[in-house]
């Protein structure tokens, strides 16, 4: 990765994001969306397939080239792992890694993100690194780099897409 711990990229908000934002909350409470990760009495992790939500290509293209970029390897060879994860007010995320598979490097895009409503915490211990996050943007960083959520004091919907970027099979 050409920077560390962490690289961030904002977007001038793109054609794609408001489309993106509407189908994904059309669609969250269908039996197209589905959850994993049960914490704290919600689903940290809502997947919906491409096929379900098209407005989700682009940014996962988008995703992919910058991750291409950074890790300096073809487009072309890399997969991109997709969830979404809503935090409503009061909520956050607990301390994790991406390092279960074969991750080569992990990120996220906001889609929502009224004011105070959570920052993105890397890294372990009393004094992690503190990124207040923007809409469209993307953060990248190391599948291993512990990273946390504070809670979502705001009263309002947080909104954001991780990415796992690997090599493809």
């Amino acid at each position: 990765m050409t920077c560390a711990p962490f690289c961030i990229r904002q977007l001038r908000r793109p054609d794609w994001h408001d489309r993106l934002v509407a189908d994904y909350l059309r669609l969250r409470d269908t039996d197209a969306c589905h959850g994993s990760h049960w914490f704290g009495g919600r689903y940290e992790n809502r997947y919906i397939a491409p096929d379900d939500l098209p407005a989700v290509r682009p940014l996962l293209a988008r995703a992919r080239d910058l991750a291409a970029e950074l890790l300096g390897r073809p487009a072309a060879e890399l997969r991109v792992g997709y969830w979404f994860n809503e935090m409503r007010p009061g909520e956050e995320t607990g301390p994790h890694s991406h390092d279960e598979d074969d991750e080569l490097l992990s990120g996220v895009y906001y889609l929502c993100v009224p004011p105070a409503s959570g920052d993105l915490l890397l890294g372990e211990g009393a004094r992690p690194l503190r990124l207040r996050p923007r809409e469209a943007s993307f953060v990248f960083f190391p599948p291993e780099l512990v990273h946390a959520v504070s809670r979502n004091e705001s009263d309002a919907l947080r909104l954001s897409v991780g990415l796992n970027i690997g090599p493809r099979p």
